[in-house]
């Protein structure tokens, strides 16, 4: 399958050969982020946005009619979905995330200080989910952010649907137990109990 040109790599994905689909990701994945990281210059940003090219490649082969070189194509599809994500900074990537990320751990009722640390919890809970191994901080980012289902996920990974859940449900508890380290942290320094502390 390695010896095949990325044409007929994309028919067999067509056809619902998920291994031509990873060859097709490791053959390009290189150079796409070389590609992005030049353009946003920010190594965690790159890696994000080379994984949703992926995603969008995946669901986009469809549309690919041939009518130029597969790397031509994939290229601008690239500079594309960067230039938006640019444009878009006002809506950083993972805002959606954080916010659903926070009402995971936080209490939800409306307190007048809520509004004053929803910055400072967004910052926290981006830090933390970049400490998170890429294997679980990928698959939070794909279901949570991007809403793929865990068969869209084990098709454009090529990981199996158990693997997805557990890695799921093991990125959600590291996350978790990191939220409360560094909360806890907060209220021995200070001395009194954390704003960001999850309610009992």
């Amino acid at each position: 399958m390695d010896n095949m040109t990325d044409e007929q790599l994309i028919d067999r994905v067509r056809q619902g050969h998920s291994d031509a689909y990873r060859v097709l990701v490791e053959r390009h994945k290189n150079y796409i982020y070389t590609v992005v990281y030049r353009m946003v210059g920010h190594k965690e940003t790159a890696e994000d946005l080379t994984q949703e090219v992926f995603v969008k490649l995946f669901r986009s082969l469809v549309h690919f009619r041939g009518e130029a070189k597969f790397t031509t194509w994939l290229y601008r599809m690239t500079t594309n979905l960067v230039t938006d994500f640019r444009r878009s900074q006002k809506r950083k990537p993972y805002e959606a995330l954080l916010d659903k990320m926070k009402s995971w751990f936080t209490d939800s009722r409306d307190q007048p200080e809520e509004m004053a640390i929803r910055k400072d919890d967004q910052e926290r809970m981006q830090a933390l989910l970049a400490e998170l191994p890429d294997k679980y901080r990928l698959i939070m980012y794909l279901f949570h952010y991007k809403q793929l289902s865990y068969q869209e996920m084990s098709q454009a990974t090529g990981l199996p649907v158990k693997t997805l859940e557990t890695r799921l449900y093991r990125g959600k508890a590291m996350l978790k137990e990191k939220w409360l380290e560094v909360n806890s942290h907060d209220a021995q320094t200070t001395g009194r109990p954390s704003a960001h502390a999850i309610p009992k």
